[in-house]
């Protein structure tokens, strides 16, 4: 007697939202929207492959002092050519990514620091 196990598919609908759902969580983790990425092995195949960033490629932010005398320039993007679109005072705290671009530090969407004016609070722990 041969026994023939019966493959299930899944709905093109179902799979969409199946992949939607696990990009979403993805970029949340990503920008550190504070959900947890934890993707489970489907336990059907659905055709589409979704890759997950592996835990230590997942962006860090830490605290900083601002340590400039005259302020720190908050640029558009991470260079110096890019627009100033505000400053941090002398002594501020701020929360800033952890690693650097092309020696800038991004604070949030379109907004960067110089890391060389930046000191690490090691007393806060990264996010």
């Amino acid at each position: 007697m041969t026994v023939t196990a019966a493959r299930r598919t899944m709905s093109p609908r179902r799979s969409a939202a199946r992949t939607a759902a696990v990009a979403a969580l993805s970029a949340a983790a990503l920008l550190g929207g504070g959900l947890t990425a934890q993707a489970a092995a489907p336990n059907r195949t659905t055709g589409a492959t979704v890759e997950l960033a592996p835990a230590g490629a997942l962006a860090t932010q830490c605290y900083y002092r601002v340590n400039a005398s005259g302020g720190l320039q908050i640029r558009s993007g991470p260079g110096t050519s890019y627009r100033v679109v505000g400053s941090y005072a002398n002594g501020s705290t701020i929360l800033a990514s952890a690693s650097t671009t092309n020696g800038f530090r991004k604070v949030g969407t379109n907004r960067w620091v110089s890391s060389a004016y930046t000191v690490r609070i090691t007393s806060y722990p990264c996010e």
